[in-house]
């Protein structure tokens, strides 16, 4: 019984609220909201134009620049369309994590919705992973992680999609952020704090679940457009993102194309075998992209076919929530304009500055301003984990400890049957050797009175 039931391999949950002072600090992923500068995106459109023999006359650069962004990704461009969004030395003014500056401490990476994305504190060799025992040398009023930007909204393209300001995202230090679902959009003109806590859930690899964190050749190959390809090995595995992937390979299986967001992929797995196979983004406006919608709406309801091209993907065995507060201030004040006025108006940073910068100084920071700290509310995390509610040595002492009380028992009622029989048997005896005195003295009985019966007739 102990046996069928450690193989039924149950489980519990175990909640514990930990202290942990030299706690690594989440990632932060920081975009421009409105991914794509003005005056490269309009050269680029032109170009895209002049290629393809269309009229622009006929055409607004807004309408012809998302088919030229799929057809630059198609033909493997990723340098050029890296170059069309805004770059981080664009509109980062100071970084400052702890009093450490930190301005050189963030990795690119790609997003298919806000272009260029750059993360602070991501796990990779080249930089350190800061906890929140690190601290500089300089008094600080607040812990955590200080931004300043500035946003050059006279650059962003004139598109209906984006709206001006920054986006941001907490994840774990070596997680995909996936900013198109779970980012914190932030307004210019104003000062965000951000606090969080962290809490963490871990579950059991099989036999006890189905759990994995090995990353698969398919993610594999979506991590290596998102980052660079030698940072690509150090992602962890994201079910998320294998519930896109397998829903863009049932896409491709009916278009022959992928949809480009919310990640940008060049292959696809097949079900008819475990290779991947290259494709391209559906073209815009199209048939092709019609298609692709289509075959989207499907799967989204269908779960019968869900689950048969989503079969591979297995739940993740650890999962990081950050739960968070955000609150603002206006800003920035007349003392932080002054402050920065000489350092912008000698633009030592190398922005990109409108021409009428120093006449309207006060407008244009007020409206493209922005501060953000993050700051970890607690160092105390809570921990949800899932162990065994039977081990191997537990079963088996429960076996041994039940064997040995079969035995105890077993002996026990054999020496009482054995003692039964000896009952018995003597019983027996005792009955025999009863009989047998018993027979004896009848006999000796009946011979004296006949003797004595015998006595008056010899007389006479």
């Amino acid at each position: 019984m102990e046996l069928l039931q450690y193989l039924a391999f149950p489980t519990q949950m175990s909640v514990d609220i930990v202290p942990i002072r030299d706690m690594p600090f989440a990632a932060v992923t920081v975009c421009n909201a409105n991914p794509y500068r003005k005056d490269r995106m309009n050269v680029a459109v032109e170009a895209y134009a002049d290629e393809m023999h269309i009229n622009l006359n006929e055409s607004t650069p807004e309408s012809l620049a998302f088919p030229m962004l799929v057809s630059m990704f198609n033909r493997n461009k990723s340098d050029e369309f890296e170059k069309l969004g805004f770059q981080l030395s664009d509109m980062l003014l100071t970084c400052s994590y702890n009093g450490i500056n930190c301005a050189s401490k963030f990795v690119h990476s790609l997003s298919a919705v806000y272009g260029n994305c750059f993360t602070f504190n991501w796990n990779i060799s080249t930089n350190k992973v800061y906890t929140l025992a690190d601290l500089g040398s300089t008094l600080i009023l607040r812990e955590g992680l200080s931004m300043t930007f500035y946003i050059p909204n006279h650059l962003s393209f004139p598109w209906m999609f984006f709206e001006d300001g920054l986006i941001l995202f907490l994840h774990d230090n070596n997680e995909l952020p996936y900013l198109a679902k779970n980012s914190i959009r932030l307004r210019p003109g104003l000062a965000h704090t951000i606090t969080y806590r962290k809490s963490q859930t871990f579950f059991l690899p099989k036999p006890y679940t189905n759990c994995t964190t090995v990353v698969g050749d398919n993610l594999r190959h979506i991590y290596e457009v998102i980052y660079d390809p030698y940072l690509a090995h150090q992602v962890a595995y994201s079910e998320a993102l294998c519930y896109e992937l397998c829903e863009q390979a049932y896409i491709f299986s009916r278009c022959f194309c992928i949809l480009p967001i919310p990640f940008l992929m060049r292959h696809v797995f097949s079900l008819d075998d475990n290779g991947l196979h290259f494709t391209n983004t559906c073209m815009p406006n199209t048939t092709e992209e019609e298609c692709a919608l289509t075959a989207r709406q499907k799967i989204a309801e269908n779960a019968s076919l869900m689950a048969i091209w989503c079969s591979r993907c297995a739940p993740q065995c650890k999962h990081t929530q950050f739960s968070i507060d955000v609150s603002a201030l206006l800003a920035p004040t007349a003392h932080q304009k002054a402050s920065l006025k000489k350092i912008l108006l000698e633009n030592n940073l190398n922005l990109s500055l409108p021409n009428d910068f120093a006449t309207n100084y006060d407008a244009y920071m007020d409206a493209n301003y922005l501060r953000v700290t993050v700051t970890c509310a607690s160092p105390y995390v809570t921990i949800n984990k899932q162990k065994a509610k039977l081990t191997f040595v537990d079963t088996f002492s429960a076996i041994g400890g039940q064997t040995g009380l079969w035995i105890g028992l077993s002996t026990l009622s054999l020496m009482e049957f054995c003692e039964l029989i000896y009952r018995l048997i003597m019983k027996q005896i005792t009955l025999c050797r009863y009989r047998r005195n018993t027979h004896t003295e009848v006999q000796v009985i009946s011979s004296t009175a006949s003797t004595t019966e015998n006595l008056p007739n010899q007389s006479q």
